[in-house]
Order: structure tokens, then C-alpha cells, then sequence
């Protein structure tokens, strides 16, 4: 074998790392702007949106008797550390049941760090209301809450349903921004009973 053909087959090895090299540096410049970290997800419309959305850790309620005048609703949910945005406003809405006139003590919404067992700070609200069409309760807290924390929204109804039944919630949450989108939460689940077993709208 001649000495060319050995140089030629012993550069080979040499010429294929550089190409290797140069490939690899292309691809890592055109990821690089995609994986640089993202604390905010802005979308191109100026819409904000979770990067991961808040998860539904219970939905429980005090009493769970039709008619009852004393029940609060306890929604606690975990502002997950990798949310990317903080948490600016909570939606309930209630989406299956019997019942088509649940209001809320609007000026009684309390939340607050923690579970209802272990309470923390209290977060103020700016405003909530109650739309009577959709069946949403809608809370801003007054300052968002950054990611890593649990919260619960302590909400207290004029009145548990008159009818006995299985009463679903949809939870939704939206981040800070000019433009938020709601994202799904969880969906909360109440089982309000008769006092004695009976329904007086059955006959």
C-alpha cells in the first residue's frame, strides 16, 4: 500500500471529527434560542399563559346539607413551581347539577396560604363576581402570587343547593398580564344531601 493512500486513510478519521464538530455546532445555534429558559410564556399576540398550569388539590365544603345558610367552600389549589407566571385570578364555574341559582357572599371570599387546616398569609382580593348566565364566581387577588405555593379560596354560597345531588365545578386560573388566558385547573366535586334522604321535587 502506498504512503498516499496511508495518509489519505489515516486523515479520513481526522477530516470526520471537524465535519462532526461543525454539524454539531450548527445545530446547537439553531436550538440556542429555543432553549434559553422560560420563566414567562408570552405567546406573539401578547397573550401570558401558564408554562404549567395550577393543579386542583381538593374541593370539600363544611356542610354538606341542601338549604344550609352556614357552608364554605374550600378550593386549594398548588401554584406549581414551574407555572413560569404568578397567579392573578381564579374562576369556579359550576357545571353539572340541579340546581341554577347558586350565588356567593362576594364581600365574605377569603384566601390565604396553605389549607384550610393550615393557614398562612392572607392574600387580599381586588374584586370578585358572579356572573348569574355562565354560573362563574370570577377573584382577582389584588397582588399576584408567584409560582411554588399553595392556596386556598375560602367561598361562602348564600345557600347550599335546595336539591340533592352531585354538584361539579370547573376551575380555572389565569397568570399577570395585559392579555391572561384561562387555563384548567381541575374539576371540584360536591355531594349535597337531604337532612331526611328524601327530595320533596321527586314524586
Amino acid at each position: 500500500m502506498s504512503s498516499l493512500l496511508m495518509s489519505r486513510m489515516i486523515q479520513l478519521p481526522k477530516r470526520a471529527k471537524v465535519c462532526s464538530s461543525l454539524i454539531g455546532a450548527l445545530m446547537l445555534a439553531a436550538i440556542a434560542p429555543f432553549s434559553s429558559p422560560l420563566n414567562a410564556v408570552q405567546l406573539s399576540d401578547g397573550t401570558t399563559v401558564f408554562e404549567s398550569p395550577p393543579r386542583l388539590v381538593s374541593f370539600v365544603t363544611t356542610r354538606n346539607r341542601t338549604y344550609d345558610r352556614r357552608a364554605t367552600y374550600y378550593v386549594t389549589i398548588d401554584l406549581l413551581p414551574e407555572a413560569g407566571e404568578p397567579l392573578k385570578t381564579l374562576q369556579v364555574s359550576l357545571s353539572q347539577g340541579r340546581f341554577t341559582q347558586l350565588d356567593y357572599r362576594l364581600d365574605d371570599i377569603e384566601v390565604f396560604q396553605g389549607d384550610r387546616n393550615q393557614r398562612g398569609a392572607a392574600f387580599p382580593i381586588s374584586s370578585a363576581e358572579y356572573d348569574d348566565d355562565t354560573q362563574t364566581l370570577t377573584i382577582h387577588l389584588a397582588t399576584a402570587v408567584e409560582p411554588g405555593q399553595t392556596l386556598t379560596f375560602a367561598l361562602r354560597p348564600v345557600r347550599n343547593p335546595t336539591r340533592e345531588g352531585v354538584y361539579l365545578f370547573n376551575v380555572m386560573a389565569a397568570p399577570e398580564g395585559d392579555l391572561p388566558v384561562f387555563q384548567r385547573v381541575g374539576t371540584g366535586r360536591l355531594h349535597i344531601f337531604r337532612p331526611d334522604g328524601r327530595d320533596p321535587f321527586d314524586f
